[in-house]
C-alpha cells in the first residue's frame, strides 16, 4: 500500500475529517469508494468512503461509521492508504513517503549523513528527518537544499549549508 495523505483534522460535527494529500494533489481522492487508514500501514484498517470533496489544496472525507466530531478527532494524525494499483504517480519532482524513508543521504562533498527516518509534513512545506551521528536533523525538501533524488540507487544528495547538520 501507498501513503497518500494524512488525517489533519475534523471538519464540522458530523464526523468529516480534512486530509492532507502527500503528493499534492487533493482531486486524486475524488474517485476513491474506500482506503486504509492507520499509523502505519501494517496497522491500517480498510475503511468506506460515503463521500470525498476537494477543499482548497487539501480533501475532505466522510469515512462510513464515523459519525461524530470525537470519532473523527480519534483518527488525526493518521495516515490514508490506498492499494499500489490506485496510486497516482507524483508529478515531476515529487516522490511517493514510502520512496523516500530508508534512502541514504549524502552531502555534495560526499559525506554521508544517514538514512531519511520519517517525511514531515509541516507548515512550511515538507522536511525529511534524517539519522546523523546519533541524533535527528531536518532537511527541508526543497530544491534549494535538496539537489538530485535517486530512486534506483536509493541516495540523495543534499547542499549542507551551515548550521543544518548540527
Amino acid at each position: 500500500m501507498i501513503a497518500v495523505g494524512q488525517i489533519r483534522k475534523s471538519v464540522g460535527i458530523k464526523g468529516e475529517v480534512k486530509v492532507v494529500p502527500l503528493g499534492g494533489n487533493p482531486d486524486r481522492f475524488l474517485n476513491l469508494s474506500s482506503v486504509w487508514i492507520g499509523e502505519e500501514e501494517s496497522t491500517a484498517r480498510p475503511r468506506a468512503l460515503q463521500s470525498v470533496r476537494s477543499h482548497g489544496s487539501d480533501a475532505v472525507l466522510k469515512i462510513d461509521g464515523v459519525d461524530s466530531r470525537s470519532e473523527s478527532d480519534s483518527l488525526r494524525g493518521q495516515f490514508v492508504f490506498v492499494n499500489e494499483d490506485l496510486a497516482v504517480p507524483p508529478r515531476r519532482g515529487s516522490y511517493f513517503v514510502h520512496d523516500i524513508i530508508g534512502m541514504q543521504v549524502v552531502t555534495e562533498e560526499g559525506e554521508v549523513v544517514g538514512p531519511v527516518i520519517e517525511v514531515l509534513t509541516l507548515p512550511a512545506g515538507d522536511a525529511w528527518s534524517v539519522q546523523y551521528q546519533g541524533k535527528e536533523v531536518l532537511v527541508p525538501a526543497i530544491k534549494e537544499f535538496v539537489r538530485s533524488v535517486d530512486l534506483h540507487e536509493r541516495t540523495i544528495v543534499i547542499r549542507a549549508i551551515e548550521g543544518l547538520l548540527e
